[in-house]
């Protein structure tokens, strides 16, 4: 059973990969999620399938979905009318479509989008369908300007072992029956505008090490066109490994002179010193 504690700690900004193992779990963390989220004034969009059991489902659990669906704050929506509506699934218009779905969330009134994506439609033989681990690493470009979070639902009975790992590397953290009930979401990406650039928070290693890839090498694409260098402020990284700071290393020298890191750990120093680079920090 997932400890669905964890993802009530879940805020704007994060992109999680829940793994589930059955239709109870599936139905607890999507419970504590979406209550977190009509609690905090968040506009909740669900794509997947079975919408009105879903709905059931929180009646069970004590809360009213209905009534929330009905004031417009729960948003649920099917593959087929989202990832799958030009009839395969095309990455770029989906991560347009986060940002679309963000705009309208916020012009509404509410703090930001919490989103829910049931992956179960990749486990079928649909168009696109090879391109969605790559998408789910780019995505994480989107929710870190700080206005929308995600969680990506997979079903262990659905994908194999190491279809679930890929797609856990290419997501910030990951929430499964293993997560344990005091843990942190694994890495969180934040946009900054004073200084411009990015701030990470957490623990950057294998298991989220294509997500960071992906916001770091589009660093520079993704920030307004500013005056003076990009800022990559690492002073709330708890860890990062060795292949970490060398996506770091490889991410500065492809953008210098426009890029530093600020706010250096002795333990993640020592790791520059390493590979060669213990000037690049601040």
């Amino acid at each position: 059973m997932i400890e669905t504690s964890v993802l009530d700690r879940h805020r704007l900004g994060d992109h999680a990969c829940v793994i589930v193992d059955d239709d109870r779990s599936r139905l607890a963390a999507l419970a504590v999620y979406i209550r977190a989220g009509l609690r905090d004034d968040d506009r909740v969009l669900y794509l997947g399938p079975g919408g009105d059991e879903l709905l059931d489902g929180l009646a069970g659990l004590g809360f009213d979905g209905a009534g929330a669906r009905n004031r417009g704050q729960l948003l649920l929506s099917t593959p087929e009318e989202s990832y799958l509506a030009s009839g395969a699934f095309d990455p770029e218009v989906t991560m347009g479509g986060w940002r679309h779905e963000t705009a309208l969330a916020r012009a509404a009134g509410y703090r930001g989008l919490r989103a829910i994506g049931d992956m179960s439609w990749a486990a079928r033989p649909v168009p696109g369908a090879d391109r969605l681990i790559g998408y789910e690493a780019q995505v994480n470009r989107v929710f870190a300007d700080g206005s929308a979070m995600a969680i990506c639902l997979y079903d262990r009975r659905l994908f194999g072992h190491d279809e679930l790992r890929r797609a856990t590397w290419s997501h910030l953290s990951c929430v499964d029956h293993a997560t344990a009930p005091g843990a942190r979401p694994g890495m969180r990406a934040v946009r900054l505008t004073d200084p411009p650039g990015v701030r990470l928070e957490g623990e950057a290693d294998l298991s989220n090490r294509h997500a960071l890839q992906a916001l770091l090498e589009h660093l520079v694409e993704d920030t307004p066109p500013v005056e003076g260098p990009l800022t990559v402020d690492i002073a709330d990284l708890r860890f990062a490994d060795d292949a970490a700071v060398r996506v770091l290393l490889r991410t500065v020298a492809a953008g210098a002179p426009r890029l530093r890191v600020v706010g250096c750990s002795p333990a993640i120093q020592r790791l520059l010193t390493f590979n060669g680079a213990e000037a690049i920090a601040r």
